[in-house]
């Protein structure tokens, strides 16, 4: 196989130039003996972590989950509080639950949006991040596991070991929450589970958790633990229980608390207002050895230390790296993630990430007398030439973890961008121990040695099962398993997936294609922009990788799509999606992830820039264009920075701005650099448009919603065209939470969609302050939708959700020879006949298209063109002859003119 490198990379220090990576089939480095391949790793891992995504989808990316988190913050933090308050989402369900029961009483009518049935698409092979893991105790085979993610909930899975392994999502409530840590109660308490929630790794105290959850019948049904819903409990890092007492160890950011009754009351044992006070409340890490004796790691961004204790009572601790000759480290790192030896008491090793700039990992110390002295190891990738090699890529205060196998004190695991082992561990020198590095995220995902990137958890099946080093590791791509992850050297051990109907990925954005019904693109965090082409729940392709943005497809001219990486940086097809060219116009103006919109009858792209700036790229969709003419032009001082872009559908290059000022602008001729700038609604300082809705008929209708926490979120103007627009709340009792994106029903525009933390919600009608919202979600559950799209062809809505995949509905569908039985007045023709058809399609137009030329086409099941024809009306009507070469079968015809569409389903004899 021939390589060609390509290197673009700033990376711990580093600034190298090299060139792009192509390959073909497997990734070179899965085909090298192991001994080359851990040599290959540390340049090709540089060379992989570009801030690039890839165009072919076989490789993926880093991403950056500092940066993913600094933006949710500025969108939903209560402007009051600066907090994310997620435990308001209690109320939220609440809120649901009462709506339901009313509903449940009445008979359903026909056509209510509320009785919206959703349908799961997928992705059935992607997955996202689990933080935390657990092998079911009452399953003695160990194939019985459950997995707590990020954004997707509580989930179980049987038959774990095999590739059948079936997943079930075990709470609807909990798919709103980052489910960090799952623990099994002792022995003589087979049947009872807790669940932590709050993902407290990061710098920051804004997105709270709700506190810790309990089953009392082995995960069939959790209730929220009353004690726990308080700032104490916001951020759970690790639940332990004592396999003897039964006490429960909660380590959060407040400190180490302990219930003694199941969960029912909780005390403070080791914190900075306990004695012996600690330098910090925040606890990264708990772990017991096999003797009992306890071991807490404390500091998250922050220094302090180890502590241990043989009873876990408040002032039993002591605190490791003060002891007289330690050989701990008392200053200059803020997280340590700690593992013990089920097999040895004695032996504890400790992993030390760097509080240095740029946050680069320190080192692994191993203790082999329960914590009294300790000694270096050498660190995962070093090499004589590389001796500082960070196996985390400055990433430790995120993606560290650490196992010991249970058959062997020796055996190492520790997780960061990838996974490494040793056998080593109780050398006589420790810092000359040799490390195998196990798995790859920069190689193809078929390869046995891919494991994603960005390592969380690591759990090993118990002992009483052969072999004694089953494994399963948690990261930011899902679950993966080894059957047996202590071989080593050249009899290395094998990875599989285990995110099969694992649906935890987390969408930030969609397209849909005009005429080709199965075919969606949605950008993921850290799983690129996926591809759907399959009815049903089915895998998808990573068209191009990283963390995956907003997206588009070209609606007059669907083989033009746009996919983006991170800022403004975009990948256009020219190909309906077969290949893509990266236009990076900047690596660092826009957001992180960069709201922009797509004018398919201009051809220009719309997007964030600056602060008080947004950019047009004026060439977008000219085929022709090999570069990007690009333009910033002036929102006005004040304006703030872009949050949401609408096009309108009815006014050519006229464009509708949100930003995070809570302003909301209406801009005429977008596409210059002297823009015709228009306030519409001020709104209030630290807030975020998330979405500006369009009636498709009347311009002057807009609804507007806001994605924090504390506000009124939901506003309806008819009068977008008075110098002053008259502004109502339309939110009703919509519980506190963040809205994401609104959607006119597009026959009747009194009646609304919302995408919101807590599902989809809607109302028969928009009326003022009495607006009443109802739960929508059917077959969704309540997790957070970002985005919702609508394809007038076949009457099809469709919702990005984070934490659950691809959703959608044909709650917007009437029956009727493929036509609304009563068209909305955006309609371009409000009926086609006959249809069936042989040759001849005639079309009554409505009044406002009756005079302008118009183009309609047919596209077959594939988007493909094969009739297209542009035409003059004549008496209110369209006379389509449609030659004999077009085959008989179903087809979508799509009728054009002046920025506006209409498509409907057709079926040629």
């Amino acid at each position: 196989m021939k390589h060609i490198f390509s290197v673009n990379l700033l990376r711990q220090g580093l600034a190298v130039g090299l060139i792009g990576l192509f390959y073909s089939g497997s990734f070179y480095m899965a085909q090298m003996p192991h001994g080359s391949k851990q040599a290959a790793f540390i340049e090709q891992w540089l060379e992989g972590n570009e801030e690039e995504g890839d165009a072919d989808g076989d490789r993926v990316f880093a991403d950056r989950p500092d940066l993913a988190l600094e933006q949710e913050l500025e969108l939903t933090r209560d402007p009051a509080t600066g907090l994310v308050p997620r435990q308001r989402l209690l109320a939220a369900a609440q809120y649901n639950e009462k709506m339901l029961a009313a509903m449940a009483g009445q008979r359903p009518s026909a056509g209510v949006l509320s009785n919206a049935t959703w349908t799961e698409r997928g992705p059935s092979n992607v997955a996202g991040r689990v933080l935390g893991l657990l092998i079911d105790p009452t399953d003695p085979s160990g194939n019985t596991i459950w997995a707590g993610s990020a954004g997707g909930g509580l989930w179980k899975g049987t038959n774990a070991t095999t590739s059948n392994i079936q997943w079930t999502n075990v709470n609807s409530f909990l798919t709103n929450l980052a489910v960090t840590t799952i623990a099994a109660g002792p022995a003589s308490q087979p049947t009872v589970m807790y669940c932590g929630t709050g993902e407290g790794y990061f710098n920051s105290d804004a997105i709270q958790g709700a506190g810790i959850w309990k089953s009392t019948n082995n995960g069939s049904t959790w209730t929220q633990l009353a004690s726990t819903n308080n700032i104490n409990f916001a951020y759970v890092q690790k639940i332990l229980v004592h396999p003897v007492t039964g006490d429960v160890y909660a380590a959060t950011r407040n400190g180490l608390f302990r219930s003694q009754n199941g969960g029912s009351t909780w005390t403070a044992v080791l914190s900075n207002n306990v004695a012996p006070a600690t330098a910090t409340a925040r606890v990264a890490d708990i772990e017991i050895a096999a003797d009992n004796t306890l071991f807490v790691a404390m500091g998250i961004f922050s220094t302090d230390g180890i502590y241990r204790s043989t009873t876990g009572d408040a002032g039993s601790w002591t605190k490791l790296n003060t002891l007289t000759g330690s050989g701990l480290p008392t200053t200059g790192y803020q997280r340590i993630e700690l593992a013990c030896a089920p097999s040895d008491a004695n032996r504890i090793y400790a992993l030390f990430q760097s509080s240095a700039t740029g946050y680069p990992f320190l080192n692994i110390f191993r203790s082999m007398d329960k914590g009294n002295t300790w000694e270096a190891l050498a660190r995962p990738g070093a090499t004589a030439t590389n001796t500082t090699f960070d196996f985390t890529n400055g990433q430790g205060w995120y993606d560290l973890a650490a196992a010991v196998s249970p058959a062997d004190p020796n055996a190492l695991y520790v997780g960061g961008l990838d996974l490494w082992f040793t056998s080593d561990g109780g050398s006589a020198t420790p810092t000359t121990i040799t490390w195998d590095h196990e798995s790859a995220w920069n190689t193809t995902t078929t390869s046995p040695y891919y494991v994603h990137a960005d390592q969380h958890a690591i759990a090993f099946v118990p002992t009483t099962v052969a072999p004694a080093n089953k494994a399963f590791f948690g990261s930011d791509g899902g679950v993966a398993y080894s059957a047996d992850a202590s071989i080593s050297n050249a009899n290395e051990p094998q990875f599989s997936q285990r995110n099969t109907n694992f649906n935890v990925t987390q969408f930030y954005a969609l397209a849909v294609h005009p005429t080709n019904y199965n075919f969606f693109l949605a950008g993921a965090q850290d799983n690129g922009t996926q591809r759907f082409t399959a009815t049903g729940v089915n895998s998808t392709t990573m068209v191009t990788g990283g963390d995956g943005g907003f997206c588009a497809i070209d609606q007059d001219n669907p083989a033009v799509q746009f996919t983006s990486y991170v800022y403004n940086q975009y990948r256009r097809s020219l190909n309906g999606g077969t290949s893509f060219t990266n236009f990076n116009i900047s690596a660092s103006l826009g957001s992180f992830i960069n709201p922009f919109e797509y004018d398919s009858q201009a051809n220009i792209l719309y997007a964030c820039h600056n602060t008080d700036t947004y950019l047009a790229w004026t060439n977008a969709g000219d085929p022709a264009a090999t570069t990007a003419t690009t333009i910033n032009p002036s929102l006005g001082t004040g304006a703030g920075k872009v949050t949401h872009i609408a096009v309108s559908p009815l006014t050519r290059k006229r464009i509708y701005v949100g930003t995070n000022a809570g302003k909301v602008l209406l801009v005429d001729s977008a596409h210059t650099l002297t823009p015709i700038v228009r306030t519409l609604r001020t709104g209030t300082a630290s807030t975020s448009v998330s979405c500006i809705a369009i009636d498709p008929a009347n311009e002057k209708h807009l609804l507007v919603t806001y994605s924090n926490y504390g506000i009124v979120s939901v506003f309806e103007t008819r009068d977008a065209d008075a110098t002053a627009p008259t502004w109502t709340s339309v939110e009703g009792a919509l519980p506190d939470m963040p809205v994401r994106w609104a959607l006119f029903d597009p026959r009747n525009t009194a009646r609304a969609m919302l995408a919101t933390e807590m599902g989809v919600y809607s109302t028969e009608l928009l009326n003022g302050t009495s607006t009443v919202w109802t739960p929508a979600s059917s077959g969704l559950a309540y997790t957070r939708v970002e985005m919702l799209r609508y394809r007038s062809g076949d009457q099809l809505v469709a919702a990005a959700t984070h934490g659950r995949g691809l959703f959608t509905s044909d709650v917007f569908y009437t029956a009727g020879a493929g036509l609304a039985s009563k068209p909305s007045a955006a309609d371009l023709f409000t009926s086609a006949y006959p249809n069936p058809f042989s040759s001849e399609l005639n079309l009554d137009l409505a009044p406002a298209a009756a005079r302008t030329p118009t183009t309609a086409y047919l596209a077959d099941a594939l988007g493909r063109r094969v009739f297209s024809t542009t035409v003059q009306p004549a008496n209110g009507a369209l006379h389509l002859t449609v030659p004999t070469s077009v085959a008989p079968g179903n087809y979508t015809l799509v009728v054009s003119q002046g920025g506006r569409q209409t498509s409907r389903r057709v079926t040629k004899q």
